[in-house]
């Protein structure tokens, strides 16, 4: 059979198991372990015959799944008492990987968004702005558009890790300009230095988080906020004109 390894194809091991539930045409929902575990560990086995290092966390999962695969030869009694007491892997594993599916998704959406918006902008940069970047030009350059997409992506990554993103949609949608006004008027109480994390303290759904980065583009663009983007992928923004 071939196998084709493509490095820098997956973010991750969870992207690695998505793609493989795919491919194996598998029941995300009835998921059959022992078939994942396999072509797992066989893709894993090809990076090594490549001479590829493999990551500690794509080994941390395949820990997890052998763990899964063990307790099923467990004597069924024994199997159900350290049930009782803990959560199925299985179960704990399908949740997610649905989890990291639903990221995926929502990135998407801001990638797209992200272009739709950009399109819409044509604002021209105000001489006041123009006036600022040459006061400041010591401080840390703007960040690219692109930079700022793609930050924002690893910032949801990093928040759907401490806390699962909901999917509910409030039933009266906030604009982009309604959470522009409100950013603005947030700004007086947020240091001269903040983070993006900061900005999103208040979103609680997906909508919310949708909304607030397509404000901060819009914001950026007309120079009322000035970002930059860390070796660490965090934003951090400052106010503009």
């Amino acid at each position: 059979m071939s196998f084709t390894v493509a490095v820098d194809q997956f973010e991750g091991p969870l992207d690695l198991m998505l793609h493989l539930i795919k491919e194996k045409e598998l029941d995300l929902f009835d998921l059959d372990i022992h078939v994942l575990t396999e072509q797992y560990l066989l893709y894993l086995n090809k990076m090594e015959e490549m001479h590829l290092e493999v990551c500690s966390e794509y080994l941390v999962e395949l820990a997890t799944l052998i763990e899964y695969k063990s307790k099923k030869l467990l004597p069924k009694q024994e199997a159900e008492l350290n049930d009782a007491y803990e959560e199925d892997p299985k179960d704990r594993l399908v949740r997610r990987l649905l989890e990291y599916q639903q990221f995926k998704e929502i990135s998407e959406q801001l990638k797209q968004l992200y272009l739709d918006r950009q399109r819409q902008i044509t604002k021209p940069i105000s001489i006041e702005s123009e006036e600022w970047i040459k006061a400041n030009e010591n401080q840390p350059v703007q960040g690219s558009p692109y930079e700022l997409a793609k930050a924002m992506t690893k910032c949801l990554r990093r928040m759907q890790l401490l806390r699962p993103i909901e999917t509910k949609y409030t039933a009266k949608e906030i604009s982009v300009e309604d959470r522009i006004l409100q950013i603005t008027a947030r700004l007086a109480d947020l240091p001269e230095t903040f983070s993006f994390e900061r900005l999103l303290e208040d979103c609680h759904e997906i909508h919310e988080t949708i909304v607030t980065f397509l404000a901060i583009l819009d914001m950026a663009h007309t120079h009322q906020l000035y970002f930059t983007v860390d070796d660490a992928d965090t934003i951090w923004f400052r106010r503009g004109a």
